[in-house]
């Protein structure tokens, strides 16, 4: 009789990638609602064909509910994990971020595409071949752009804090930063804004909403926004 990987083959592309946008929401700290989901799913590759209108997103949130992942705080609005959602949204997490370190350690994708390379694979990848993938990469304890691979005991740096809240002339070691949108990881690497580089906090202007950064010469700016999602350890 063959193995079936049985989480594997329950869990269709959709469910996948809504479990996979609520544990990252989660794991930055936002509360989630059907509208911060929606905004969320957007920054998910064209070809996963995730619909992102407020009725499709609430469509789905309420499927989720029924197939008993998550439940609705009605008075908040929140949609939180129930202990099988948040169990599943891990393995789909891990595979996720395998796929990461898959395409960039064997591959050498370019760190601002195995984001989105990763959501290709992640679906296709069984308990089986995660095995065979954790071993050939050494087991990897985090992703390539700083953050836990579920599994792997890693804890994050309690020192690590949001650059938004750091002081001029702060000196830091980059210890994570935000995977969704292509175009800005695009920017955070061009500009060595990287997991493991030190950069310095040259300003942070409060009264224009920047903060000006240095990392090995090279210069470059982030709104308050963006340097909220971009973590440091402070050297």
């Amino acid at each position: 009789m063959k193995e079936q990987d049985n989480n594997f083959s329950r869990l269709s592309m959709g469910v996948e990638n809504y479990l996979l946008s609520i544990f990252r929401l989660k794991e930055e700290g936002n509360i989630v609602t059907i509208s911060s989901l929606a905004l969320h799913l957007k920054t998910l590759p064209i070809g996963e064909g995730i619909g992102t209108s407020l009725p499709s997103v609430g469509g789905m949130v309420r499927r989720l509910v029924r197939e008993g992942f998550v439940t609705i705080d009605e008075q908040k609005k929140e949609v939180n994990f129930t202990k099988s959602g948040y169990t599943n949204a891990e393995t789909i997490v891990k595979r996720h971020r395998l796929a990461e370190r898959l395409v960039v350690d064997m591959f050498d994708v370019e760190l601002y595409r195995a984001h989105t390379e990763a959501h290709l694979l992640e679906h296709a990848i069984s308990s089986y071949l995660e095995t065979k993938i954790l071993s050939k990469l050494g087991n990897p304890s985090t992703s390539p752009y700083g953050y836990p691979i579920p599994g792997s005991n890693y804890v994050l740096n309690k020192k690590a804090v949001r650059i938004s809240q750091l002081k001029s002339n702060t000196r830091i070691k980059i210890d994570r930063i935000p995977a969704d949108d292509m175009s800005l990881l695009k920017y955070l690497v061009d500009n060595r804004l990287i997991p493991g580089n030190s950069v310095v906090v040259v300003d942070n202007n409060k009264s224009t909403g920047t903060i000006s950064l240095s990392s090995s010469g090279i210069e470059s700016v982030l709104s308050v926004d963006v340097a909220e999602l971009v973590w440091g350890i402070p050297e």
